[in-house]
């Protein structure tokens, strides 16, 4: 049989590939787990050489140029006592442990190791002003601290005792069909004794509840949406671990009069038509106060003026950005008749049509 057949996998397969290959399988043929199956057993002695030969570079580029490998027996033993490792010949540099880890996992007892502790978030409202400036804010905060008792370890010293679980021999057992697993207590590190406890004040975690005040500081420049990240506020590790961070989420309060866009600001000023026409000294808001500004004669409506370095703050580095003004012609609502006589002698001596390069007006005059 050809050997990638024998593992059901391509000849362009990378070692990782077949290596999983020979995992999956030998899960399913091997002795232990099929016993009283000659067919079986069979079949994995196959797998088995195989893998000797593909998991092996120099051996398997000889079988790919069609040099036959050295024939070698492939042992399959007989599994009926405890402790049994089929890291042999058979399994090359595959061992028994890492096929079969599901069996001597023990989920109940696994390895408990630190573990950095959670973030925590908090939402806030400022007010446009205070995302200028900045302001601060004084942030009750609930989290989990480190338990004093045992120093956030989770585990506090005894007289040493007999470990429960094991009977004081230091190992534990795991049965799966025919076979019989040993291994090393995980409660008293296979030395038999116990000479630690949880501790009783955080139930083994390392942690307790407590509240504390959190000054937090907002710089200036902030967006609606915001975070600022406090580090090391967050909830403690569990057993010891890096605590988290703590994170304020912040929510701007819309300006009535200023529009912001990235670190730029958006105003619209109205203007009066003859302002407009003739050119004029105008007020116009700015964050720090009134600044004037001049319009020159002859200033269209949604005309922008930019005003330099008077807008947001840059978040984290120095500068701001910019202003923009937009220019919104207001048209007085007229009704005495000087005033109108004087608008009909201003059309008359400008008689300019604004629409006339539009598309239809352009293609209707065309024709008259």
């Amino acid at each position: 049989m050809d050997l990638y057949d024998a593992l059901g996998v391509r000849r362009s397969s990378s070692a990782t590939e077949i290596r999983r290959a020979f995992q999956r399988l030998a899960r399913l043929l091997h002795p232990a787990l099929n016993p009283g199956d000659p067919v079986t057993a069979q079949r994995f002695g196959v797998v088995s050489r195989a893998f000797e030969v593909l998991s092996d570079p120099r051996r398997r580029a000889e079988y790919d140029r069609g040099d036959a490998p050295a024939q070698e027996a492939v042992l399959v033993r007989e599994v009926g006592f405890e402790g049994f490792d089929f890291s042999a010949e058979a399994l090359g540099s595959v061992g028994f442990r890492e096929l079969f880890s599901g069996v001597l996992q023990d989920a109940g007892a696994r390895e408990q190791s630190p573990q950095r502790g959670e973030d925590l978030e908090q939402a806030t409202r400022i007010s446009f002003e205070e995302s200028l400036k900045g302001a601060g804010r004084r942030i009750h905060l609930v989290r989990q601290d480190r338990c004093s008792a045992c120093n956030g370890a989770g585990q506090v010293a005894i007289v040493p005792v007999p470990c429960p679980r094991c009977h004081g021999t230091g190992q534990v057992r795991a049965k799966r069909g025919h076979m019989v697993f040993s291994r090393s207590c995980a409660d008293c590190s296979g030395s038999g004794r116990l000479k630690r406890r949880p501790c009783p004040r955080c139930g083994a975690e390392g942690r307790v509840i407590q509240s504390e005040w959190l000054d937090v500081r907002i710089p200036p420049g902030v967006e609606h949406g915001g975070r600022v990240r406090v580090p090391g506020c967050g909830n403690s590790g569990r057993l010891g671990g890096e605590p988290g961070d703590f994170v304020l989420v912040l929510q701007v309060e819309p300006d009535p009069f200023f529009r912001r866009e990235g670190e730029d600001l958006h105003c619209t000023v109205p203007v009066t038509m003859t302002e407009a026409a003739l050119g004029a000294h105008v007020d116009v808001p700015t964050p720090e106060g009134p600044m004037t500004i001049e319009i020159p004669a002859g200033t269209q409506a949604g005309q922008r003026f930019r005003l330099r370095k008077r807008g947001m703050p840059r978040l984290g580095e120095k500068g701001r950005g910019d202003l923009f003004v937009e220019i919104e012609v207001r048209v007085p609502h007229i009704t005495d008749d000087r005033s109108l006589e004087l608008l009909r002698e201003l059309a008359r001596l400008n008689p300019e049509d604004p629409r006339r390069e539009l598309p239809a007006v352009a293609a209707r005059a065309g024709k008259a």
